[in-house]
């Protein structure tokens, strides 16, 4: 009887694999062979998911998107206030590097020859997080806590702020503080009067 393979496990066994060997050895340094053999398959099985190692590597830039933009989710449903819904977002882009593997992926993507992850990822992650910045300016604004006549465009603003602080080329290690600056500046363009974080 022939063996029935489960293709989503396959495919996220294989994206598992690429990102160990590209936080470990880099894109560049990292072959097919290289993957398949982490991923302890045959060559020719991740041929059958990707047709080539940037597919792969793009899988992988999706799947720190996907995590990002779940945990983001997770925190706001935690959070009643606009306010706290806007810190925990803040949070979550903060703790991006906190994981091993997060941390060298977010260190690859810095470097100026993986510009097209980069891109990739912050487009991805700008798509899904305008809309969630959306509602919580809307929440603050019916709230009465934030007061600009257009949300979106607001969210748009704010983002950009929380980005600037890693376009700057703000390290790592001093990224969750720059952010905690950020926020605090975009509480303020989006009127709030309240206690600063």
């Amino acid at each position: 009887m022939p063996r029935v393979v489960d293709r989503e496990a396959r495919r996220a066994a294989l994206v598992s694999a690429a990102a160990t060997m590209f936080a470990e050895r880099g894109v560049a340094n990292t072959t097919v062979s290289d993957i398949v053999k982490a991923a302890g398959v045959a060559q020719g099985t991740f041929y059958l998911y990707f047709d080539s190692k940037d597919d792969a590597v793009f899988a992988v830039v999706e799947r720190l998107a996907a995590a990002i933009t779940q945990n983001a989710a997770a925190r706001l449903g935690a959070a009643s206030s606009a306010v706290d819904k806007l810190l925990g977002l803040s949070g979550v882009l903060s703790e991006v590097g906190a994981e091993p593997e997060a941390a060298a992926l977010a260190e690859l993507m810095h470097r100026p020859e993986n510009r097209i992850l980069h891109d990739r990822l912050a487009e991805g992650l700008t798509l899904k997080l305008v809309p969630l910045l959306e509602a919580i300016v809307a929440q603050g604004v019916a709230e009465g806590v934030f007061r600009v006549d257009d949300p979106r465009a607001a969210a748009w603003f704010v983002l950009a702020g929380l980005q600037s602080v890693e376009l700057a080329g703000t390290a790592l290690s001093e990224t969750p503080a720059a952010l905690t600056k950020a926020t605090a500046l975009a509480l303020r363009a989006l009127g709030y009067q309240g206690r600063q974080p």
